[in-house]
């Protein structure tokens, strides 16, 4: 092979590989992109009315990296692990002293969310709707 082809071999190996690496880049902060607070309410869709079922209530969600953090009347701080698709659909389910699922979507600025808490008797079923600050 002669020298000038190796070298446009390389060059072109080289040009090849920015690309990718470029290309890649946007893919590097994609797992962040929900990040953020959210505020909405939380409104009961099954089970009795208590201090763990409001009717309605206040939440508060904080999404960072691979957690979501959600504040509400009855469970003051709550953090489980936050794996969303890439679509922006995710189900967690946290299994400790209470166990509490959570199923939903954001969508632009907005979390659509069915959250069950089992510690209630009967499991207590809200629906989340929450707008980025």
């Amino acid at each position: 092979m002669s020298r000038w082809r190796r070298e446009r071999r390389v060059v072109v190996s080289g040009i090849g590989g920015m690309i990718c690496l470029v290309a890649g880049i946007p893919a590097l902060g994609a797992e962040h992109t929900f990040d953020g607070v959210y505020t909405g309410k939380r409104s009961l869709v099954k089970g009795t009315v208590g201090p763990m079922c409001p009717t309605e209530d206040d939440v508060s969600v904080n999404i960072h990296g691979s957690w979501i953090t959600f504040f509400n009347s009855a469970l003051k701080i709550f953090a489980i692990s936050f794996y969303p698709n890439q679509d922006g659909s995710f189900g967690e389910t946290y299994q400790g002293g209470s166990t509490v699922n959570i199923r939903g979507r954001v969508i632009g600025n907005v979390i659509e969310a069915d959250v069950t808490n089992y510690s209630t008797d009967p499991p207590c079923e809200q629906h989340w709707h929450l707008t980025k600050e």
